[in-house]
């Protein structure tokens, strides 16, 4: 019945300990072992004839004891003939076993060694039942330490210092410990992964029950001695570095490792006996887990996901029922030095890196940084061949990988390397915005996009954007148009942005009038002329940004569009801007073109350099009415009915007059001829301004305003129309005027073809009639306003853009009826 129980607790893998105490009870119970259960592991191992390698690594790390009798091991070995294998082929030069140094020996037997007795099905469970796909084991990472000459240090500013001195130190690849990885039958069936998955990484085929440490196979299991258990490996278990060891180590990817060593730093870790330093490698990395961000003193030059040399790695960090360890490990792509070639050429992916850098070494640490984080995965369980066609990358978009863009693979003690013929670029450098964060003479722009919180909308590959950069030397002469409307000129302003030490935009403010650099504390925008508050900015990058962006349905139609003879488009704030033929392009309120210098191609759109900043127009709808001649018995009937307000809340004002029923978005008002209004008015459609005013009954009054309010507002349409705008046929746009029966506005029906605008109205547009055309003989048309709304309820204290309206105003050559008038009656 003791030996019955004995053996039981061995099936379920408790810890068993036989202290050297017990000798003498070994020597009462050896009558009573069963045939089937071998002796101690030491004598087990001696006895077979074919351990002999096994039994001197024991003895030379002087645990003959331990193996003999005391405590209780499970133990990953090798044969004799798989040492002789490895010193044939092993690239460290070792051909003999006296080769081997101690500290070499002690590697090889502790980290086969896990200092309780196991069968490899509880391997695969952690101590609370939960699988394990990694397990540390005896192995201490102070029981080798490695020497590294200065030469093979790695390449970094942090290391440079020791480069230079050309004396070798101590170095750890890492201060943690090591860990197996288990590719055991119920490791791979609760962690989904696949024969095929295994038979890809590792490069072995693998049966249905068959168990591997990395790929290492374990051609036999669970051998019962009496102090533990012992598996037996098909070749010497010698530990795979971890991921930047390899990639460090691997020539055919050193142009991938010089970016990824300039994140390495030599943290010191202790002295060793001597008085000797010893460091450990780190790499400044963002991971949850393992954040490294500053090294003495000086913050990272840039963030990679997660520390690739960090043995113990785990994606987010354990829990109190099973270390973070245990569930997973970490995962890169990695391009060959042909691939990083061919990307960074003139003809490459990378084309605009190759013209911003010329080489991967003049690429900056940030987008280094980027670069790099971009190939790496937190999880290799989620990076398993059998998921490659749905793979994202960390940002959440897809990586667009397949098994033949795999030329090598390694499994390493904290994750799987995957060598590919291709560079995984990260998104942003794929999408429109590349050319802004590639290029430092764009860095204003690139800047500007963060703050303005761009970079959301111009990452989507959902849509296509024409996105015009404008570099820094041209980010100047913004016409401020909340500066605009201050009583005293010495404060409107025009804006130079430039970049501070800290590396956030600012600007400088310099007169309209003068040019001069404004000097006055007063000033509302900012102190001595300088502009630096966080708003303020990021309200005016806003306003440039959503005149300089383009949503299309696709670079195709675009193209397709401007050939047809289409000029101004519609932006995604609704500014107007005209692009010709001759690439000349220009916002509402620039006084001359600008020149478009560069197109890049991208993922989502193209993206385009431009000398100038897109200047929106200070010019309101009530300017251009109310000022000239040919608009004067539209503007007097707009006057009359009170459209034009400024009616200041306790937080808002508009900078002159606007209309008030326009909402954020852009419209056109058609703007009939004088002598077309009169011509309604003598017909009795609508009432004349006189006959309004001087009316005595009330009622006949309100009535008689009534319909010249809602002829008016026929007027006000949804959606910008320019002449070599849009082309359209027979397009209805509503109008301003609703429908009382209906409660629905009507609409105005639009074509637009050929530089010729014709309008057809509600009532003339089921007979087939044009009612109107849009007057291209003068000055009068494709006229650019915007009505602003300020934060402030005096414009004089105010300092950002509220709300806009943008608005195109036509004249045409006959009124818009939304009904059919009856003789000379006026309309009802």
């Amino acid at each position: 019945m003791k030996y019955y129980k004995l053996l039981t607790m061995l099936a379920l893998g408790a810890a068993w300990a036989f202290p050297v105490a017990c000798t003498d009870k070994f020597e009462e119970m050896e009558d009573h072992i069963p045939s089937w259960l071998n002796s101690n592991i030491y004598d087990y191992l001696q006895k077979r004839g074919d351990c002999n390698y096994y039994i001197r690594l024991i003895d030379d790390c002087g645990y003959t004891d331990a193996m003999k009798v005391s405590g209780s091991n499970t133990l990953f070995f090798s044969n004799d003939a798989s040492f002789e294998r490895f010193f044939q082929e092993n690239e460290m030069g070792y051909r003999r076993y006296e080769d081997l140094p101690y500290s070499f020996k002690m590697m090889l037997l502790k980290i086969g060694t896990i200092p309780y007795s196991q069968l490899l099905e509880r391997l695969s469970l952690s101590d609370r039942g939960q699988i394990t796909f990694r397990r540390t084991t005896d192995f201490e990472v102070e029981d080798t330490i490695p020497v590294v000459a200065a030469d093979k240090l790695p390449d970094s500013k942090f290391f440079a210092p020791y480069r230079r001195a050309g004396k070798p130190i101590k170095l750890l690849s890492d201060a943690t410990k090591w860990t197996l990885v288990q590719f055991f039958p119920d490791v791979m069936e609760g962690k989904r992964i696949t024969d095929d998955d295994f038979s890809f990484v590792t490069g072995i085929p693998r049966e249905a029950e068959d168990a591997s440490l990395f790929a290492n196979k374990i051609i036999q299991k669970d051998i019962v001695c009496q102090n533990g258990y012992l598996h037996e490996l098909e070749d010497v278990l010698v530990p795979p570095e971890n991921m930047a060891a390899y990639i460090r180590s691997n020539g055919n990817v050193s142009r991938f490792n010089s970016l990824m060593d300039r994140f390495a730093c030599p943290v010191f870790y202790k002295r060793d006996e001597n008085g000797d330093s010893i460091f450990q490698t780190r790499y400044f990395n963002q991971s949850p887990a393992y954040a490294f961000t500053e090294f003495n003193g000086t913050n990272a030059p840039g963030l990679l996901y997660f520390d690739p040399g960090w043995n113990l790695y785990q994606p987010k960090g354990g829990n109190s029922n099973q270390p973070g360890y245990e569930t997973d490990m970490g995962c890169m792509f990695v391009p060959t030095n042909e691939a990083m070639d061919r990307f960074l050429s003139a003809d490459g992916e990378g084309s605009d890196f190759f013209e911003a850098f010329g080489s991967w070494d003049n690429v900056p640490d940030n987008i280094a940084a980027d670069i790099v984080a971009n190939h790496q995965k937190y999880s290799f369980l989620s990076s398993l061949p059998s998921r490659f066609n749905d793979i994202k990358d960390e940002a959440g978009y897809e990586m667009e990988v397949s098994k033949e863009n795999i030329v090598d693979k390694f499994v390493g003690r904290n994750g799987v390397v995957y060598v590919t013929d291709k560079v995984f670029t990260p998104l942003d450098y794929r999408t429109v915005m590349g050319p802004a964060k590639i290029d430092s003479l764009n860095s204003i722009f690139n800047q500007a996009m963060v703050d303005a919180q761009f970079v959301y909308y111009l990452r989507s590959l959902k849509s296509t954007y024409q996105f015009f950069i404008t570099p820094n030397e041209y980010m100047t002469d913004y016409v401020d148009p909340v500066a605009k409307s201050y009583a005293s000129t010495n404060y409107q302003c025009k804006l130079d942005f430039n970049l501070t030490a800290q590396n956030t935009v600012a600007a400088t403010a310099t007169r309209t009038s003068d040019g001069e650099v404004i000097m006055d504390n007063g000033f509302p925008l900012g102190t001595n002329g300088v502009v630096s508050n966080s708003g303020i900015l990021k309200n005016r990058l806003e306003d440039i940004l959503n005149c300089q962006t383009l949503v299309t349905a696709s670079n195709e139609d675009f193209a397709a569009a401007r050939a047809a003879g289409q000029e101004y488009f519609i932006t995604k704030g609704y500014a107007p801007i005209r692009i010709t033929a001759d690439n000349k392009i220009s916002g509402a309120g620039n006084e001359t073109p600008l020149s478009i210098t560069k197109v890049y191609n991208k993922e989502n759109g193209n993206a385009y350099l431009i000398d100038g900043i897109l200047q929106n127009t200070t010019t309101s709808i009530y300017d251009v009415l109310s000022t000239r001649d040919e608009f004067k018995e539209f503007y007097d009937m707009c006057a009359l009915l009170g459209i034009f307000v400024n009616n200041p809340t306790t937080s808002t004002v508009a900078p002159g007059r606007k209309v008030k029923f326009l909402n954020q978005y852009h419209y056109t008002v058609y703007v009939p001829t004088n002598e077309a209004i009169r011509g309604a008015q003598e017909k009795g459609w609508i009432p004349t301004v006189a006959q309004i005013e001087n009316e005595g009954d009330l009622s006949v009054r309100d009535s008689l305003e009534n319909v010249m309010e809602r002829f008016v507002r026929y007027h006000f349409q949804d959606n910008s129309v320019f002449v070599k705008g849009e082309q359209v046929e027979d397009e209805a746009y509503l109008t301003s005027t609703i429908n009382e029966n209906t409660n629905k506005f009507y609409p105005i029906y639009v074509t637009n073809r050929g530089g010729s605008v014709t309008l057809s109205s509600e009532a003339d547009h089921a007979l087939g009639k044009v009612t109107a055309h849009v007057l291209t003989n003068g000055n009068a048309y494709n006229l650019m306003t915007r009505d602003l709304t300020l934060n402030n309820s005096d414009k004089e204290k105010a300092t950002t853009i509220e709300a806009y309206t943008y608005a195109v105003i036509q004249q045409i050559d006959q009124v818009l009826m939304f009904d059919r008038p009856s003789g000379d009656s006026k309309q009802n």
